[in-house]
């Protein structure tokens, strides 16, 4: 289960500056629905961050869109709704530099870690 979340999460890739999912990570998220029908009670917390390109503002926006389209994507595939939590910080909580542009890279993400309750 954490190879396939670790997965979904290294294969998440997002149209430049949208909330669009790229196809390429249908897979992957598909393969995390699945686990997630089969486990009903557990909760996902998906966490959007962006990097500190751009307004403050905007990017918290952006971040939440993100997390709130991966949300959508797991529930249209089956996933419980109820036990998606979307989480969004912008560019508050950084995990690389953001003056390299590999490190806005990885600051650009959606997080996600499963809570089994």
């Amino acid at each position: 289960i954490e190879e396939i979340l670790k997965t979904a999460f290294d294969n998440l890739e997002f149209e430049s500056a949208k909330a669009i999912i790229k196809e390429e990570s249908f897979a992957s998220l598909d393969e995390l629905a699945a686990v997630l029908v089969k486990k009903p009670e557990w909760t996902l917390v998906i966490a959007g961050h962006t990097d500190n390109q751009g307004a403050a503002q905007s990017n918290l926006i952006l971040s939440k869109r993100r997390a709130e389209a991966v949300k959508k994507y797991l529930e249209d595939k089956g996933a419980n709704a109820d036990k998606l939590v979307v989480e969004y910080y912008g560019e508050t909580k950084p995990i690389a530099d953001n003056k390299t542009k590999e490190g806005r890279q990885k600051n650009r993400r959606v997080e996600m870690t499963i809570k089994f309750d």
